[in-house]
């Protein structure tokens, strides 16, 4: 046994003696030594750290590019290749003028929605809720101003937004900051007196109210609160450990403030947190605790070990089902390719006053971005999500792209004003008649010319005081509260306006009757 286990160690000896001179021949013959060899395979290892060195040094660049270009004072970036972050970093300050870094919290806004899909569907694995059958199936009490059309709509038709559900009632159920108990129940009974706009799968509108319905639908069915749902069922098992689902979540993560635009200008915005809209815009956490989620999307349901849908149910999920109005939609992600590449791509933005967030995958080379950024312009979400969009062409080998921001942010807030101003000025200008006046005394005017032109006056204030009261905030998809809440400066400038318009329409109504009292009648005496 000695014996032959010496004969081995020999043959193994004569063997690695043999591959030694091998390569001290080639080396020679080669013009380098094996230690110059080892140095070689140092150098190309540090090289290929400096390129990727390089490759993140320009996306930081890039990043903070667009970050200068909207005026945010801080965000967050993650990088997910082959199944796991390898690029983070933190831009600027928080609400609170802290470093952002990878751990700061955001509010997620409409990232939320695909985190519904994900809990329904989870119901739908598990035989609870069927995709195809009515809403009204599982939340018996769910009604639209229509009843009929309330019982046609389908859990799926709800994801897809495909319900029939207006755009505008998520403004009017929406942005309630209700903490209450059954705060999320309340706001979706209260859509009771929503006409729908449309026959149910008959076409496409994005509706923050729908998916507030399917996380009512969620604590019918599972017998929890949403946040309590989500918890225990998706961010817990994907140790998403600072996620904000809870009113009691956000306070204990410290959630900074956002920030709102005032004439271009960013300032914080400390806004409570709001139960009610939790399945349609208000999860939140950190971009770590947001790359777990992509990290469990982009392998088929599964993270360390844990699987929190099947692969199938991911891929139904991340299926383009019906046209939108940008992409295809599935079941809370939008469907699409990337610009420049032709990739598939799969994103969701998701926006509230103070914060937006952007997340953009790409399934077929195990790739995603995240960018956080904790302001906010509703006139120019282009710019804000340019930074994932660039981002994302980077990694694909192409330049980044993004284009200037359009004059539509800077002039709205400043015309709303000026109008203001120049009915202010309107309003004022009765006061020159107590001016003390040289010379002749003006020459009385017409009772016609008083009526013309005091018309005239009251119909151009009228009018003014309804394009912004209506107008306005109907073409940005909500109500004048809305417009208060995302777009402060403009928002502030129409109720100025509206108010400056009806006071002056009052003020030259009640001076056009003084004047025409004043007035000399047919034989040239005054009136009265």
């Amino acid at each position: 046994m000695g014996m032959k286990s010496n004969a081995r160690s020999g043959r193994r000896r004569a063997r690695w003696c043999k591959s030694l001179g091998a390569v001290l021949i080639v080396s020679a013959v080669a013009g380098f030594s094996p230690a110059t060899a080892a140095t070689g395979a140092v150098e190309a290892k540090v090289r290929g750290v400096d390129v990727q060195a390089t490759r993140w040094s320009a996306i930081d660049d890039f990043v903070e590019a667009r970050l200068d270009g909207t005026g945010t004072p801080g965000a967050a970036l993650a990088v997910i290749e082959g199944g796991r972050v390898v690029h983070e970093r933190g831009f600027g300050v928080d609400g609170r003028g802290r470093a952002v870094t990878p751990d700061t919290p955001f509010l997620w806004g409409s990232v939320s929605k695909p985190v519904t899909g994900l809990a329904v569907m989870q119901l739908v694995e598990a035989g609870r809720v069927m995709l195809d059958a009515p809403v009204r199936t599982y939340l018996p009490w769910f009604r639209l101003a229509d009843r009929g059309t309330s019982d046609r709509i389908t859990v799926r038709q709800l994801l897809t937004n495909t319900s029939g559900i207006p755009t505008s009632a998520s403004s009017e159920i929406g942005d309630r900051y209700d903490n209450a108990p059954g705060a999320l129940s309340d706001a979706v009974r209260d859509l009771a007196r929503i006409a729908p706009e449309a026959e149910p799968g008959e076409s496409y509108a994005y509706s923050s109210a729908g998916y507030a319905v399917l996380g009512a639908l969620v604590e019918e069915v599972s017998g929890q609160s949403f946040g309590a749902y989500l918890h225990e069922n998706v961010l817990d098992p994907l140790g998403m450990d600072h996620a904000v689902a809870t009113e009691r979540d956000f306070d204990r993560e410290r959630v900074p403030p956002g920030h709102r635009f005032l004439f271009g200008e960013p300032v914080p915005f400390d806004a409570p947190y709001d139960t009610s809209g939790v399945p349609a815009a208000h999860l939140g956490g950190s971009t770590r605790d947001l790359a777990r989620l992509v990290l469990a999307e982009l392998g088929g349901g599964r993270l360390d070990g844990r699987q929190v849908l099947s692969a199938a149910g991911i891929a139904e999920t991340q299926r383009g089902q019906v046209d939108s109005d940008v992409d295809r939609f599935g079941l809370g992600w939008a469907v699409g390719t990337l610009e420049g590449t032709g990739e598939r791509m799969v994103w969701k933005p998701g926006s509230l006053p103070g914060h937006d967030v952007m997340v953009v995958m790409l399934p077929d080379s195990d790739r995603a971005v995240i960018v956080a950024q904790n302001a906010f312009h509703l006139l120019r979400p282009e710019q804000f999500h340019d930074a994932a969009f660039g981002t994302a062409r980077m990694l694909s080998g192409v330049t980044p792209g993004g284009g200037a921001a359009g004059p539509l942010a800077s002039v709205v807030p400043w015309a709303t004003a000026a109008l203001a101003g120049v009915l202010v000025l309107g309003l004022l200008a009765p006061g020159l008649r107590l001016l003390p006046r040289q010379g002749r005394a003006p020459r009385p005017r017409s009772r016609r010319r008083i009526v013309v032109n005091t018309l005239v006056q009251v119909t151009a204030s009228l009018t003014s005081a309804a394009s912004l009261w209506w107008v306005l905030p109907a073409a940005l998809g909500g109500s004048i509260e809305s417009a208060l809440l995302w777009l402060p400066d403009a928002g502030w400038g129409a109720v100025g306006v509206v108010a400056a318009a009806l006071a002056l329409a009052v003020q030259r109504t009640v001076l056009a009757v003084v004047d025409l009292r004043r007035s000399p009648g047919r034989e040239g005496r005054p009136i009265g």
